[in-house]
């Protein structure tokens, strides 16, 4: 079920995180994402499937529309127009 958006253009689908650990739970998920870009960046990477890749794409892009939020309210500089995605496809074309 898709719910309404507020920044970019990404649709989600409701997860099944309970409201009291959803954060935790996606830490812990986020953190083992965090070491497969690492590995892609500077490691042994594993090519990602066209999946994975599209995944990773949108993931990064929730993660700038976060940071991007957090620094319009704290009124700090961020540039929000930052396309990450060809960045991503060309590790992943560099990977094994």
């Amino acid at each position: 079920m898709p719910t309404p958006q507020r920044r970019g253009e990404l649709e989600s689908e409701a997860m099944s995180n309970m409201s009291y650990c959803r954060f935790q739970n996606t830490a812990i998920a986020l953190s083992v994402c965090e070491h497969v870009l690492e590995d892609l960046t500077d490691g042994d990477p594993e090519k990602l499937s066209d999946d994975e890749l599209s995944a990773a794409k949108q993931l990064v892009a929730s993660c700038v529309n976060i940071v991007q939020l957090l620094a319009e309210r704290g009124e700090l500089e961020f540039e929000p127009d930052m396309d990450l995605a060809p960045v991503l496809d060309e590790l992943n074309n560099a990977a094994g």
